[in-house]
């Protein structure tokens, strides 16, 4: 009961910044507040390790404090939303790289990303340019002794992505996989579709990748299927600037690619350019040992 409140609490403070106060200083509170463990988790020492054997996290103190960061923000997204205007989204919402896909001219659309916390402002941007992708997600097992409220949380925010898209989510990876429904939007009435992809450490339904120096493993079907149709696929990835609180958004369109192993190595070379600019913004550290292998 203790941890539940506790999460309710921290809940509480992080809406009340969101809603009740301008956003550069919002986010100088936050900031502040992870000196005192605000946003800490259970797998950071484990996060730091990982982090380590590839040779970032040298400054434990600074790495655990932007971890915090980013997992905060990733919360507090979900309480903006319900306020955000165009000229903050002008002010903190930075776009770079590729122009998306024309709308008309290619109606489906496979879009990437491998945080959907960072790309939370992507869904109403992509939606704006007349590309209102349906994402798929995969449901949070049965909640463990108090984590009750991040179980509900975790549906709240997914409604609030049907918000933000007007557009169904799309449901895999368990037994009520509505894989039918993705195909069916994906190629029969050529809609767009969002993924954040599973990376396996199971090889046996999976494309290879060179990953950090290192081997890992893509899942392959929806993959297969987007280079068997031609679908144009759109990498993009939104990290959070820690010093101006904005978002750098950076967006690269994949045309055609001749091979399923030729589509999942460029995934793995924009993830780990991502990684490379702020390792911290990635929530894969604490299973790194498990995704990245020799």
């Amino acid at each position: 009961m203790l941890i539940e409140l506790r999460h309710i609490a921290r809940h509480l403070l992080l809406a009340f910044l969101a809603l009740c106060l301008p956003w550069a200083l919002s986010f100088k509170v936050l900031r502040f507040l992870t000196r005192f463990g605000l946003g800490s988790s259970e797998f950071d020492t484990q996060a730091l390790e990982n982090m380590r054997l590839h040779g970032m996290g040298c400054n434990e103190d600074v790495t655990i404090r932007q971890m915090r960061l980013h997992r905060l923000v990733d919360l507090v997204d979900y309480y903006k939303s319900w306020c955000v205007t165009s000229g903050w989204l002008r002010r903190y919402w930075h776009v770079s790289g590729d122009p998306l896909p024309d709308a008309q001219q290619y109606p489906a659309v496979l879009f990437v990303t491998f945080h959907y916390g960072q790309g939370f402002w992507a869904l109403r941007y992509f939606q704006q340019h007349g590309l209102q992708m349906a994402a798929l997600y995969r449901p949070p097992p049965k909640p463990a002794r108090g984590e009750h409220f991040n179980y509900w949380f975790f549906w709240v925010r997914l409604r609030s992505i049907f918000r933000l898209t007007k557009t169904e989510p799309i449901r895999v990876g368990d037994e009520q996989s509505e894989l039918n429904a993705l195909v069916r939007r994906l190629v029969r009435h050529q809609q767009p579709v969002g993924v954040m992809p599973d990376i396996p450490t199971n090889p046996a339904h999976a494309a290879e990748v060179s990953l950090l120096g290192k081997r890992a493993y893509f899942a392959s079907a929806l993959l297969r299927l987007v280079v068997k149709k031609k679908i144009p696929v759109v990498l993009y990835t939104s990290v959070l600037d820690l010093n101006t609180a904005a978002r750098n958004v950076n967006i690269q369109v994949l045309y055609h690619q001749d091979s399923v192993d030729e589509l999942a190595q460029s995934l793995a070379c924009c993830l780990e350019s991502a990684i490379l600019k702020d390792a911290t913004a990635w929530h894969l550290w604490p299973w790194a040992h498990e995704i990245i292998t020799e």
